[in-house]
């Protein structure tokens, strides 16, 4: 008995001398989910999209097509001195989800950031080279608005903006085209055994002055055959210029890219399978990439209206081989921006594109859609973001 109340005595001084430490770890982790949910920044978009496609008779006769388009969701977050950043998007059933980035961020010193996981390829103009909604070729072509697996160094020193970036691989496998970025896609099986490897990008821009950027990007990496088990390659080129005078902007930009793929006797090396959103296409392996976009903001502030752009966006992709016709788009549209709430109306001219007009889709890039005819679609979006 005397030694059940020596432990009794033990456990209840054990109990008196840990109850606050306990307590303080309680409210330790309380203040730091607390901090955690403090830190925490929630993102997204709802977007809905009303068109009408010349080349559909159908949607034409019935006055367009007003749709869901998209849903997205992304957070932002940081403990200590690491930061999370990622966003996931649902898109109409035709379309599918998919991750858009996911990545893990840190500062390595005050002017430079490292970045590792699914993030945007340093390459062109940044963020978009584009207004519309419909973007330009060279989205579609895998070079704007591109997300791959990889590490990423960003610095600032001075006027200069320097990234360098190597890429294992896209932002998906590389035989799902089920995928937000358009990358180079293999059959499961199929002549088509392509797939993008150990890229390499640097982006070089210089301010000029506050709002006007002159800059170089190139990129190299490996094109594997899983057929041939050979390694190609991947090149490509880019000068940029943007710029802001006034209410005036200007986008330009020059491009080169060339595909060289070691594919077995009787698959072409003309061209290379793209995909993306589900869909698989051809593409010319080598050509010339010309944008040219204007834009300019009128005068016009008040009421719910907080901004009104006007914008016409050009690109063409010249191809080198002599059988292919060369693929062209042009948007003329009209942004408004009420509060969180952005609305783009647009009209799109194109030739020889991807879904845009009656001919082959999976064939346009390429050697063309088999019409060469100019189709347009007339397109507003609607877009919430928060």
């Amino acid at each position: 008995m005397q030694r059940l109340a020596t432990l009794t005595g033990q456990s209840a001084l054990m109990l008196a001398l840990l109850t606050p430490l306990a307590v303080q770890a309680v409210d330790q982790t309380l203040d730091e989910r607390v901090s955690a949910l403090e830190d925490l920044r929630i993102s997204g978009s709802v977007r809905l999209n009303y068109t009408v496609q010349d080349w559909n008779d159908a949607q034409t006769d019935r006055g367009g097509d007003f749709r869901f388009n998209a849903l997205t969701l992304g957070i932002d977050t940081q403990h200590r001195a690491v930061r999370l950043s990622a966003q996931y998007r649902w898109y109409d059933a035709a379309n599918g989800a998919m991750v858009h980035h996911a990545y893990f961020a840190t500062d390595l010193t005050e002017q430079t950031e490292i970045q590792v996981g699914i993030t945007k390829v340093p390459f062109g103009i940044l963020p978009y080279e584009s207004h519309s909604y419909w973007s330009d070729a060279s989205l579609y072509l895998g070079f704007n608005d591109d997300y791959d697996s990889g590490v990423k160094v960003l610095t600032k020193s001075g006027r200069w903006d320097l990234q360098a970036a190597y890429f294992a691989s896209g932002d998906a496998s590389p035989t799902d085209p089920q995928r937000f970025s358009f990358d180079v896609v293999s059959d499961a099986s199929g002549p088509q055994q392509n797939q993008e490897t150990h890229q390499l990008n640097l982006r070089a821009a210089y301010a000029l002055q506050e709002r006007a950027e002159a800059g170089v990007s190139v990129q190299y990496g490996g094109l594997y055959n899983q057929t041939t088990r050979g390694m190609g390659s991947v090149a490509a080129a880019a000068l940029h210029y943007t710029a802001s005078y006034g209410r005036f902007g200007v986008e330009t930009q020059l491009m080169r890219y060339v595909y060289s793929a070691e594919n077995p006797a009787g698959v072409s090396r003309s061209s290379v399978q793209l995909g993306g959103f589900g869909a698989t296409y051809l593409a010319a392996a080598k050509a010339n990439m010309v944008v040219f976009n204007l834009s300019y903001d009128l005068p016009w502030e008040g009421g719910i209206v907080d901004q009104v752009r006007l914008y016409n966006d050009w690109n063409r992709v010249y191809k080198d081989h002599a059988g292919f016709s060369d693929s062209q788009i042009n948007t003329l549209g009209i942004m408004v921006v009420t509060g969180e709430l952005y609305t783009n109306f647009d009209i799109t001219s194109a030739r020889n594109v991807p879904f845009i007009g009656p001919g082959d889709y999976e064939t346009a890039f390429a050697a063309g859609d088999g019409s060469n005819g100019r189709h347009t679609f007339f397109n507003i979006q609607l877009g919430y973001y928060f």
